[in-house]
C-alpha cells in the first residue's frame, strides 16, 4: 500500500509540472541541507491556492488574506511575528472600455491591452472628447522619458481633448560600465546568458511617468497610449505601477486624467482612421475608485542558539514584498515561510533570522515600502547579511519575430528566467558574495545566475533594481544581495494568475541555493565574545 502510494504521488508531482521545454540536469546533486518532500508539497499547495485566490493588489482583500496566512504559520512554526499595520487610499481598477465614433456615425469598440495605473477614474458613462494625436511620448538618450515630444497643440482649457500618442519602452542591459559582472552560477560562461546586453522587458516602461495634473490643465481630459515593438500579448495587462499622484496615501490619488493602453496593432489603426478624419470623438471609460484600506508588513523573528547563549543580537534579513499581480511576482512570501519552517524544524543555527514581508510594492509609492526601517531600526542595526528574494520559479517567455510576417510572437524561449541577483561591492561582502556563488554547486544546469553590481554609467549611478528597500541595504555596507529574476510579464495581470509560466520544481531548486548560503554564512559566524 505504501508502495503504490508513494508510486502515486511521484507520478503526481511528474504531470503537476507546467509544461516547458527545458533539458533539467545535473551533473551532481547539491549538498547540504534541502526542503523535505513534506516541505516541498506545501509549498506547492500554497502557491496553486494562492494562485487561485486572484491578484494580490496593495491592500485589497487576497492580499490581506496572504500576509494573515503567511503571519499565522510563521507563529505556528514559532517565530515571533510582528504585524505594522499602514491606512491607505488604494486605487481600485474595475472596468474599463475604449470606443470611437467615427463621422459616420458608426461606434468602433476598440481592445485595450490595460490601463495606465492612477492615471484618473471615471463613471461607468466614462468621458467623451475629441481624439487629437499628440505624437510620440519620446525618450532622451539615457533613455528617460522626454514628455516635451508630446504634441498638446490641439488641446485648451477652451478645447479639451483625448490625446493619442505612441510610448516605446526604454531598453535596459547589465553590462559594463553601468554593472559589474561579479560571478554566475557555476561558473558558466556569460554567454549562457546573453540577455546580460539586452534586457527590452515591456516593465520599463513604468520609469515613463506622466505628471497628469498638468496635463489636465493643459486641457487633456483622458489619453490612449499605444505599446510600440511589443505583441500585443506581451503587452496585455502590464500593470506598470507608475507614480502615483503626489501625497502619502493618506488621500485619494488626485490624478483625473483617465488613460488606456493599446496593443501596437491597434494604435496603428487609431492613427490611420484619426488621420484619414474619420473619428468624431472617442469616449475612454476607466472606473477606477480610491478605497481605504489597512495593509500590513509581517515580520518573523526566528532566534539562532547564540541569541541565548551569547545574548547575540546578530542576525540575517531575508526580505521580500507581498502584493503583484501573478504568482510570480509575489510568491516570496510563501518563499520565506517555506525557509522560516525549514529553520525552525531543523533548529541548526547559531545566527537569528529575520524574514521581512513587506507591503507597498505595487501602491504607485503611495505606502514606503522601506518604511518598516524607521519603524524597526533595530533590523538594520542587528543584520550582518541580506539576501532579498522574490519571482522564483520563473520560465522565460520572449517576443520572437521569426514568423514571415516578421511581426512579434509572444512564446516561451524553453529557458528559465535568469536569476539576476544585485550586490554591493563593499569590502565586508566578500564573504557573502563567495558563500553564495558556492551555494550554486550541483544546482541544475538551466539555472542561469547572474551576480552584478551596479557601477556607474555616463556620470549617474546604475540602479539597483528590486523589492524597495534593498537598494538602501545595497548601498549601505552591510552585505547585501537582491535575487530578482525579471520576465516580460512580471508585472502583467494573467487569467490564469501565472501558474502556466511557473516552474515550481526550479522554484525549490533556488529555495534550497538560500538554504545552503544561510547554512555557509551561519557557520562564517564569530560571535560577540570573539570578536
Amino acid at each position: 500500500m505504501l508502495i503504490r502510494l508513494l508510486a502515486f504521488v511521484i507520478c503526481f508531482l511528474v504531470l503537476a509540472r507546467p509544461c516547458y521545454s527545458s533539458t533539467r540536469q545535473t551533473k551532481t546533486k547539491p549538498d547540504g541541507p534541502a526542503l523535505g518532500q513534506k516541505q516541498e508539497q506545501d509549498l506547492r499547495d500554497r502557491l496553486h491556492q494562492t494562485t487561485l485566490r486572484g491578484p494580490r493588489w496593495t491592500g485589497n482583500e487576497n492580499h490581506n488574506v496572504l500576509t494573515d496566512l503567511v503571519a499565522d504559520a510563521m507563529e505556528a512554526a514559532r517565530l515571533d511575528v510582528d504585524r505594522i499595520e499602514y491606512d491607505f487610499y488604494r486605487w481600485d481598477p474595475r472596468w474599463w472600455s475604449l470606443s470611437l465614433t467615427l463621422t459616420n456615425g458608426t461606434v468602433l469598440g476598440i481592445p485595450t491591452t490595460g490601463y495606465w495605473p492612477y492615471s484618473g477614474s471615471t463613471s461607468l458613462a466614462g468621458v467623451t472628447a475629441q481624439l487629437t494625436d499628440a505624437g510620440t511620448f519620446g525618450m532622451l538618450p539615457n533613455q528617460d522619458a522626454d514628455p516635451s515630444t508630446l504634441d498638446l497643440g490641439d488641446v485648451s482649457p477652451d478645447t479639451p481633448g483625448i490625446i493619442f500618442f505612441d510610448n516605446p519602452s526604454p531598453t535596459r542591459n547589465y553590462s559594463e560600465p553601468g554593472y559589474h559582472l561579479l560571478g554566475t552560477s557555476r561558473n558558466i560562461s556569460s554567454s549562457s546568458i546573453p540577455e546580460l546586453g539586452n534586457l527590452t522587458n515591456p516593465h520599463w516602461q513604468s520609469s515613463k511617468t506622466l505628471n497628469w495634473t498638468a496635463l489636465a490643465e493643459r486641457g487633456v481630459v483622458g489619453a490612449i497610449s499605444s505599446w510600440v515593438g511589443c505583441s500585443d500579448d506581451n503587452a496585455a495587462l502590464q500593470f506598470l505601477p507608475n507614480d502615483g499622484s503626489p501625497g502619502n496615501g493618506s488621500t485619494p490619488n488626485s490624478y483625473q486624467v483617465p488613460a488606456l493602453y493599446v496593443g501596437n496593432s491597434t494604435g496603428q489603426m487609431i492613427r490611420q482612421v484619426l488621420g484619414s478624419g474619420q473619428v468624431a470623438n472617442a469616449t475612454v471609460v476607466l472606473n477606477a475608485p480610491n478605497v481605504l484600506t489597512t495593509t500590513e508588513t509581517i515580520i518573523g523573528h526566528l532566534d539562532g542558539a547564540a541569541a541565548a547563549r551569547d545574548d547575540s543580537d546578530d542576525t540575517i534579513i531575508l526580505y521580500t514584498h507581498s502584493d503583484g499581480p501573478s504568482i510570480l511576482e509575489e510568491n516570496g512570501p510563501i518563499i520565506l515561510l517555506a525557509i522560516a519552517e525549514f529553520f525552525a524544524q531543523a533548529n541548526m543555527l547559531n545566527m537569528s533570522l529575520d524574514f521581512v514581508v513587506t507591503t507597498g510594492h505595487m501602491s504607485g509609492h503611495k505606502l514606503n515600502e522601506s518604511a518598516w526601517m524607521e519603524d524597526r531600526p533595530d533590523l538594520l542595526e542587528n543584520a550582518k547579511f541580506a539576501i532579498a528574494c522574490e519571482h522564483f520559479g520563473a520560465i522565460e517567455w520572449k517576443d520572437e519575430y521569426s514568423s514571415p510576417s516578421h511581426a512579434p510572437v509572444y512564446k516561451p524561449t524553453g529557458k528559465l528566467e535568469p536569476m539576476w541577483t544585485m550586490a554591493n561591492e563593499s569590502k565586508p561582502s566578500g564573504p557573502l558574495h563567495q558563500s553564495y556563488l558556492n551555494s550554486f554547486d550541483g544546482t541544475p544546469d538551466d539555472i542561469r545566475m547572474a551576480l552584478i553590481a551596479p557601477g556607474h554609467l555616463n556620470g549617474s549611478r546604475s540602479m539597483w533594481y528590486g523589492v524597495g528597500g534593498s537598494g538602501i541595504m545595497g548601498r549601505s555596507d552591510l552585505p547585501t544581495i537582491g535575487i530578482i529574476p525579471q520576465p516580460d510579464y512580471l508585472w502583467a495581470g494573467m487569467v490564469d494568475g501565472g501558474w502556466s509560466r511557473l516552474d515550481i520544481d526550479e522554484a525549490i531548486a533556488q529555495i534550497n541555493t538560500i538554504i545552503r548560503l544561510v547554512v555557509k554564512l551561519d557557520a562564517r559566524y564569530v560571535p560577540p565574545e570573539a570578536h
